[in-house]
């Protein structure tokens, strides 16, 4: 088996800027998975970003690699704040990145990893296993997305999650109810409708809700007033947003603003895609769905006591939990403390298991709800790369199987040393 210092699972935006920065810092290390998977085959065409163009940019080693750049290079039209940003000039823009910083990615599936004397075991579905000193996980959201129990029940060919989809027209002319009240929900819906699908909002709260339009340009007082961060802007952004701060929090309350910091809404933009052109079912939560003919019935416990469409889409978005991750097997989660769902990690990400890490939502819970979106790359990748250059230098420390024998050690007698 080949050995290496490093190796990253998953190739987004947190798997990209990591693996950028290691190049950059002369680690030794493989990267593996599809390029932007997520964003490639389980987001809609014709979607737009949420984020702002600026917030949507990988955290690079080198200035000068962000999206108005590549749109420079390209000949496209660019505006840094407000936006929004396409999804394919998104994509432009992280392949370009790709090219530039990651051009070794290697499209394989990882099965499962171990403890092994040197670090790790990683083992794939396609290729011999590898053995590495430390292991990056930024797998993304997809492995936590979230279905309602009242639905789960159902095939595929009746309710789907909103990521499962990356084109929408094949619902034209048929009547389609959209579970949720977030970004994901809202931006399914409009497109479901411009796509000539026949769309029911289905909504808990009394009202949806749409996010403001920052200020398309800001004056020094309109900055100090309220900060621009990566994530968004305003003085709670800022918190949000560093991780040195958030770490301040007592566990519960992190855990707690890293689900719940920037929650269901929808962008601006979509206020008018959405408001009188698609009907919403306000003040209705789903209890139970039932094959009816060749579609389904949902029963509501609002004024509508039932609706019955040819499909269901929940966008019910993702409820994170280490435990949800296929290739981590139940002795290895043993060792990872975890506060529903969220791993106990370092500022760097590294877990209570000597090398391994973990970037992106899972990292959400000790580092901040940034680490949610494209802005926690910023805050993350650095810190991260150069944890992990530091210890590739230093032989890496115990080895995960090593800290695992130990930690299974009786404690010392009282007075035996």
């Amino acid at each position: 088996m080949s050995v290496t210092d490093a190796l990253i699972i998953g190739a987004g935006p947190f798997g990209l800027s990591i693996s950028a920065h290691l190049h950059d810092l002369g680690v030794d290390h493989v990267i593996v998975g599809r390029t932007m998977d997520t964003w490639r085959t389980h987001m809609p065409a014709g979607m737009n970003l949420k984020s702002e163009p600026y917030a949507s940019v990988f955290a690079s080693p080198k200035p000068g690699f962000d999206i108005a750049a590549y749109s420079a290079a390209h000949g496209l039209d660019y505006v840094d704040r407000v936006g929004p940003l396409p999804l394919k000039q998104f994509l432009g823009y992280a392949d370009w990145f790709a090219e530039k910083f990651v051009p070794d990615v290697r499209d394989l599936t990882v099965t499962k990893v171990t403890a092994h004397a040197d670090g790790f075991k990683v083992e794939f579905a396609e290729a011999e296993p590898i053995v590495t000193r430390q292991v990056i996980v930024a797998t993304g959201v997809l492995p936590h997305r979230y279905m309602p129990a009242e639905l789960s029940g159902l095939s595929s060919d009746l309710v789907t999650h909103a990521s499962d989809h990356d084109n929408l027209g094949r619902f034209q002319g048929r009547q389609v109810a959209v579970i949720g009240a977030g970004q994901s929900a809202l931006e399914t819906a409009a497109l479901l409708n411009e796509q000539g699908a026949d769309v029911r909002l289905v909504v808990r709260r009394p009202e949806l809700e749409f996010v403001t339009a920052n200020p398309q340009h800001l004056t020094l007082a309109g900055r100090i007033k309220s900060p621009v961060t990566q994530l968004c802007e305003g003085w709670w952004c800022v918190l949000w947003d560093t991780p040195a701060l958030f770490r301040l929090l007592p566990e519960d309350k992190r855990v707690f603003h890293a689900r719940a910091v920037l929650g269901p809404s929808g962008s601006w933009w979509l206020r008018d895609r959405i408001v009188g052109k698609v009907d919403a079912l306000t003040s209705h939560r789903v209890v139970a769905a039932t094959p009816e003919g060749s579609g389904v019935r949902l029963t509501l416990d609002g004024a509508t006591k039932t609706l019955d469409v040819d499909h269901v889409i929940a966008g019910t978005g993702f409820h994170v939990d280490v435990a949800k991750l296929p290739f981590l097997p139940q002795d290895l989660l043993a060792r990872i403390p975890s506060a529903k769902g969220y791993p106990a990690l370092s500022r760097a990400g590294e877990s209570r298991v000597p090398g391994l890490y973990f970037a992106g939502a899972l990292a959400g819970g000790a580092n901040g709800p940034a680490q949610r979106f494209i802005a926690g790359t910023h805050s993350a990748a650095a810190v991260l790369a150069k944890s992990v250059a530091q210890r590739a230098r230093t032989g890496g420390g115990r080895s995960a199987s090593a800290a695992s024998s130990r930690e299974q050690q009786p404690a010392a007698a009282p007075g035996s040393r």
